[in-house]
């Protein structure tokens, strides 16, 4: 069953102005829907496609007679024959073999076709279905997509380049002077049959087109409820709480990574780029434990219930004798501060036992909100009932560490994460932290950085085949990238 928002806009926030960003699909392609087709181009199409459009029921055949004598004269394929409504029914099968099966479903469709719908219905949704090259289909994304507009707002030229190129759009992309031949006979077409003015084809010829090529994404259903600002049904519309500069910075996060990845960025509790290996409903409905990310949350609860920063625990056993993994040697003893430093596991089963597991837990819960019941004590260790999704992992810490909502705890413990940020990255960016989490095995690599303006989440999925150099690429990665989008900035100061 269609979903609700399938084939809706979303717009995004491009300095002072709205940006299409994607449509809303839960497959690769790129459909938007469009109640508004221009009539002229209606009538244009039925004049080159298919004169006899409005006198048969699906199928020409003299169209097809008169295509069979052309290609044997020419002794080649030179015309199709197809009517609109058989190249209708091919965009809805979304099969281009060319084999005599694939040519009888399409005539059975065509045929079905014509007696569900009336001709201007058919039209409408053609224009609807209509593949325009990559993964974009339909006349309202090839006009974002080409030329960042909406249908209503598209010139008569540049409607007239998209009839252009509706045969073969990935075939005249590439070959701007065959493109520029089929225009200039469709121009001429039109004024012979008079559907366009001389004066119109004078300024079809004159114009100077702009081709943007504008890159589109698709979102999954399950994403949109975490972007959306505002929907417009009536102009299928959805107004997302987006960054333009961010969103692109994660998607070529993603693009350019060897490993899948995963990347969630907000700024003030909200969404302002994301991207994924796996969808982009990934960051969202994925969840896994997430490790040692939840340490600083931790520190500051032992720190407010009586745990002093000087205190000492056992850093190689615990006093549940849980076999704990651990990343590295340290001293025997450290304090609260160097554990979450080293992110040593066995001095915070410690210090938590001493102020009591039930009331840690019962503090996650309120942080994440979620259940009591998903938090268990080895959630000190990042392990939950019912898993945390990149998107709660950078809420929590979007939210906890609100900068007008800062304590002094909240300060102290940034500090730390302020030199983990310069021990693993290397880079002397002030004001910024990070912190990050591995799982069991090392499944998963959780890194969550940022400043006082934004946060991000990153999720590495294990992949065995390239998986070298385990997490010392993952922060070259991070370092590489991220941190250019983590500039100092006076406005942004916490510690």
């Amino acid at each position: 069953m269609k979903k609700e928002l399938d084939g809706y806009v979303i717009y995004c926030k491009d300095s002072d102005r709205e940006t299409p960003l994607g449509v809303v699909s839960d497959s690769y392609d790129c459909q938007a829907l469009s109640d508004y087709i221009p009539t002229r181009l209606k009538n244009f199409l039925v004049e080159i496609e298919d004169k006899r459009f409005y006198s048969h029921k699906g199928i020409d055949f003299k169209g097809v007679s008169r295509a069979i004598v052309e290609n044997l004269k020419a002794g080649r394929i030179v015309q199709g024959g197809s009517t609109i409504s058989q190249q209708l029914a091919r965009n809805i099968i979304r099969d281009t073999r060319k084999t005599v099966t694939r040519k009888l479903k399409e005539t059975i469709k065509a045929i079905q076709i014509e007696k569900q719908f009336s001709k201007d219905e058919i039209l409408n949704l053609y224009f609807n279905n209509v593949y325009f090259g990559k993964n974009i289909w339909g006349l309202r994304t090839a006009g974002l997509y080409y030329f960042g507009k909406e249908v209503k707002k598209l010139t008569q030229t540049e409607l007239l380049y998209l009839l252009t190129i509706l045969r073969g759009p990935n075939y005249y992309k590439k070959r701007p002077e065959i493109t520029q031949k089929r225009y200039n006979t469709i121009n001429n077409i039109l004024l012979e049959r008079k559907l366009i003015s001389k004066s119109r084809f004078q300024k079809n010829i004159n114009s100077k087109l702009t081709i943007s090529e504008t890159q589109l994404s698709s979102f999954k259903n399950a994403a949109i409820p975490f972007i959306t600002n505002r929907i417009d049904d009536k102009k299928k519309t959805i107004v997302s709480s987006i960054d333009y500069k961010t969103q692109d910075f994660a998607r070529k996060f993603v693009a350019e990574s060897k490993y899948p990845v995963s990347i969630i960025a907000l700024r003030k509790g909200k969404i302002v780029g994301f991207a994924s290996s796996y969808g982009t409903d990934y960051p969202f409905i994925s969840k896994s434990n997430v490790g040692s990310t939840l340490k600083p949350f931790l520190y500051c609860h032992l720190r407010e219930n009586g745990i002093s920063e000087f205190e000492k625990f056992d850093a190689f056993n615990n006093n549940l004798d849980w076999e704990v993994r651990e990343v590295g040697y340290y001293k025997s003893q450290l304090n609260i501060q160097e554990a979450l430093f080293y992110s040593n596991n066995n001095s915070f089963v410690n210090a938590t036992s001493k102020v009591g597991f039930e009331t840690n837990l019962k503090f996650l819960s309120d942080i994440f909100n979620k259940p009591a019941t998903d938090f268990f004590p080895s959630s000190v260790l990042g392990a939950t009932k019912s898993g945390i999704s990149l998107y709660e992992l950078a809420l929590a810490y979007s939210n906890y560490f609100n900068p007008t909502r800062l304590t002094d705890t909240k300060t102290e413990c940034l500090s730390i994460l302020n030199k983990v940020f310069h021990e693993k990255l290397g880079l002397k960016i002030e004001n910024a932290f990070l912190k990050t989490g591995t799982t069991n095995e090392n499944k998963e690599r959780y890194a969550v950085l940022g400043n006082a303006d934004l946060v991000y989440a990153v999720l590495r999925n294990e992949n065995d085949f390239n998986d070298q150099s385990k997490e010392g690429s993952f922060m070259k990665q991070i370092s590489r990238s991220i941190s250019s989008m983590l500039k100092t900035d006076k406005n942004f100061v916490w510690i």
